[in-house]
């Protein structure tokens, strides 16, 4: 397997290649994508992610920090698994969804138009292998925690969508991940704090991963929205229809279950 130097490195950060471009090298050269995705947070994400920060000269320090911070702590990586693996795993997922009806209220009022199971055990062992390989990727080197043997399955009919929140820190720790399936989807972000100021947009294209952990999932509220905010990603064509998503998490820390 060819593994990049540091000289290939550096050029890449020099040139502030794209994400796709970044996939493509990778397979150009046949590079594991393990070994190349560290530096995408270095990289150009305007593919993906929209910033609605403030501009204002007097507080740039402050914007710049709170950009700094988004970086380090959400990342989407496209194309993380192939169509026939979509494929797969939603042909499962259908088995547990198929009695059960889209509801349109929620106990807390987040979600609306929405079916949900939970899946501990994957009866296709293709469905295993695939998320096996997600968790190595999402759960390597910074869960603070054990991960969550079951993963959350949502699924959101045509018109549903997530309402903002924040996950409760009784109920998962520091990483909450989803791959994204069927349909290409918006989420909105915004500061706890300044919802109103600080607001970031992220494209989640079908077949992506989205992980978001320490900064962003415990200052942000995260939302999908049911529309795909057109006028957000104003050079792209985004349809919502629907979308399932797979939501990993890691334990909460002993000290927030008290």
């Amino acid at each position: 397997m060819f593994i990049m130097n540091l000289a290939c490195k550096k050029f890449i950060l020099n040139q502030l290649f794209s994400v796709p471009r970044l996939f493509h090298l990778s397979k150009l050269f046949r590079t594991s994508f393990s070994s190349i995705e560290h530096i995408l947070n270095s990289v150009d994400k305007c593919e993906y992610v929209r910033y609605k920060f403030p501009n204002e000269i007097k507080i740039k320090n402050v914007v710049d920090t709170k950009r700094q911070q988004f970086n380090s702590s959400f990342t989407i990586i496209p194309d993380i698994v192939s169509v026939d693996e979509e494929s797969r795993l939603i042909d499962e997922i259908e088995k547990s969804l198929k009695r059960l009806r889209y509801q349109h209220d929620h106990w807390d009022d987040a979600i609306h138009g929405y079916r949900e199971t939970e899946i501990m055990t994957w009866k296709d062992q293709n469905n295993t292998n695939v998320m096996q390989r997600l968790r190595n990727r999402v759960f390597a080197d910074e869960s603070i925690t054990e991960q969550m043997q079951r993963v959350h399955v949502l699924d959101l009919c045509d018109n549903g969508y997530v309402k903002p929140h924040i996950d409760s820190i009784r109920f998962c720790g520091n990483i909450i991940a989803g791959l994204s399936l069927l349909s290409d989807s918006v989420m909105r972000l915004a500061d706890e704090n300044y919802p109103d100021t600080y607001v970031v947009y992220a494209l989640l294209p079908r077949r992506s991963l989205y992980i978001m952990k320490d900064t962003v999932r415990y200052q942000y509220t995260h939302e999908i929205l049911s529309d795909g905010a057109p006028t957000v990603f104003s050079d792209k064509q985004i349809v919502r229809k629907r979308r399932v998503s797979i939501v990993m998490r890691n334990e909460p820390p002993v000290e927030a279950m008290k």
